[in-house]
C-alpha cells in the first residue's frame, strides 16, 4: 500500500467515526422497519457519502488512475472489519472489492462517458454497488451488455453498479455492469434473518458492462475470488469483534448477588475464549491477505479457505455467547444480540459451510502448511 498511510491508521479512523457514528444504530432502524418500507435501501446514504468522501471507504483500494491509493489486501480487510464491529449496514465489502477490481478497468480517459460517469459517482459514494451472494448461471455478456441475473445480490433493491461473474464466448469472466442505465432492470427482495444487508435478485437485460477480469485470465479469477473471500472473512472477524464489545461491556456493569458478573469465572472465561477465536480468525485473515498480495496463490487460497471457516465459526460463537451473557435481556427484539446473531448466521452460508471451506482448503494442500511441503 502506499506508505503515506498505514492499515493501523486506517483502522483507527474508521473506529474514531464508528464511536461517533454507530452503525448499528442504523440495524435498529431497519429491525423497526422489517414489515414495513421494503424499498429502502437499508442504510443512511448520507452517512454512506460521508464514508465515501471524508474517509475514502471507496476509493482506498481502487487504482491510482482512477483516484484511489491502490492499499494492500491487509488493509481492504482492515476497512472491512472496522466497518462490520459496529454493524454498519451500508455496501461496504461490495465497495471495497469492486474499489480493487477497478484495476482491470481502462483509465478514465479511455472509459466511455458512461463508464467513466458510473464509476466516479460509485467513488464518490452516490452509486451504490452490490455483489452476488449466491452462485448461480451467470448472466451471458456480449457485445457490451449483460442479460441474465444475478442471485442475492447485497443492497440489490438499491445498486447502481453491479460486480459479477458473466458468462463470455470464451468462458466465465468478472464485469462491471451499469444497473441505472440497463434497458430493463427487475429487483425481487429476498427475505432473510439478516437485518444489516437487504439482498434481492436483480434481472437485467442489456445492462452496460465492462470485463475488468477476462476468460483468458485464469489467475486473475482466481485473484478476484480468493480476495471475495478473504473479505468476508474479515467482515465475519469484525462482527465477532463487536459482538466480543458488547458482551463485555455488559459483563461490566451488570451486577448479580452483588457483584459484577463479570468477575464470575464462567462469564470471564466464555469472554476469554471468545477473545482468543477472534485472535486466531483474525491471523489466518492476516496471512492470507499477506499471500494473497506476494502472489503465492496457492497459499493464498488455502489460507482464505481456512480464514472463512475459522471466522464464521467466531462470529457464530461469539453471538451465541453474548446472548448467553446478556441473559434474559439478550433474547429479547430490543437488545442488540440478535443483530449480531442473524448476521453471523447469514454470513456463514456465504459460499458453503465451515466444514466445506475445510475440506476445500484441505484438497487445495493446506496441510502442507502444517507439515511443509515436500
Amino acid at each position: 500500500m502506499t506508505a503515506e498511510l498505514t492499515v493501523d491508521e486506517i483502522r483507527a479512523s474508521l473506529r474514531d467515526w464508528f464511536a461517533h457514528t454507530p452503525g448499528i444504530a442504523e440495524v435498529r432502524a431497519n429491525r423497526d422497519r422489517a414489515d414495513g418500507d421494503a424499498s429502502h435501501p437499508g442504510f443512511d446514504r448520507a452517512t454512506w457519502q460521508r464514508l465515501a468522501e471524508q474517509l475514502g471507504v471507496t476509493g482506498l483500494g481502487a487504482p491510482e488512475a482512477w483516484g484511489g491509493l491502490a492499499c494492500d489486501t491487509e488493509s481492504l480487510a482492515g476497512v472491512v472489519e472496522e466497518c462490520a464491529a459496529s454493524l454498519y449496514p451500508g455496501p461496504v465489502r461490495a465497495s471495497v472489492l469492486l474499489a480493487a477490481a477497478l484495476g482491470g478497468l481502462v483509465p478514465p480517459e479511455n472509459a466511455s462517458s458512461q463508464m467513466r460517469s458510473g464509476v466516479e459517482a460509485f467513488l464518490g459514494g452516490t452509486a451504490i454497488a452490490g455483489v452476488p451472494g449466491v452462485p448461480g448461471d451467470s448472466p451471458a455478456f456480449a457485445d457490451g451488455r449483460v442479460t441474465g441475473r444475478f442471485d442475492a445480490v447485497t443492497h440489490g433493491g438499491s445498486a447502481d453498479l453491479l460486480l459479477g461473474e458473466v458468462a463470455t464466448e470464451l468462458g466465465p469472466a468478472v464485469a462491471l455492469v451499469l444497473l441505472s442505465d440497463a434497458t430493463t432492470v427487475s429487483r425481487t427482495p429476498r427475505r432473510t434473518v439478516d437485518l444489516a444487508t437487504p439482498l434481492a435478485d436483480v434481472a437485467v437485460i442489456g445492462a452496460p458492462a465492462a470485463v475488468l477480469v477476462g476468460p483468458a485470465d485464469s489467475a486473475g479469477l482466481d485473484a478476484h475470488r480468493r480476495l471475495e473471500t478473504i473479505l468476508v472473512a474479515a467482515e465475519q472477524v469484525g462482527g465477532a469483534e463487536g459482538a466480543l464489545a458488547g458482551m463485555v461491556a455488559y459483563a461490566g456493569v451488570r451486577e448479580q448477588f452483588g457483584k459484577l458478573i463479570g468477575t464470575y469465572q464462567a462469564i470471564a472465561h466464555r469472554c476469554a475464549d471468545t477473545a482468543v477465536d477472534i485472535a486466531a480468525a483474525r491471523a489466518l485473515v492476516t496471512a492470507a491477505a499477506a499471500a494473497h498480495d506476494g502472489g503465492d496463490g496457492g497459499a493464498a487460497l488455502q489460507l482464505a479457505l481456512l480464514a472463512r471457516a475459522e471466522s464464521a465459526d467466531a462470529f457464530t460463537a461469539a453471538t451465541d455467547s453474548y446472548i448467553q451473557v446478556s441473559g434474559g435481556i439478550g433474547f429479547t427484539w430490543e437488545h442488540d444480540a440478535h443483530l449480531f446473531f442473524r448476521r453471523a448466521r447469514a454470513t456463514a452460508a456465504i459460499g458453503g459451510t465451515p466444514a466445506q471451506h475445510r475440506d476445500r482448503a484441505v484438497e487445495a494442500g493446506c496441510l502442507d502448511l502444517l507439515v511443509g511441503a515436500p
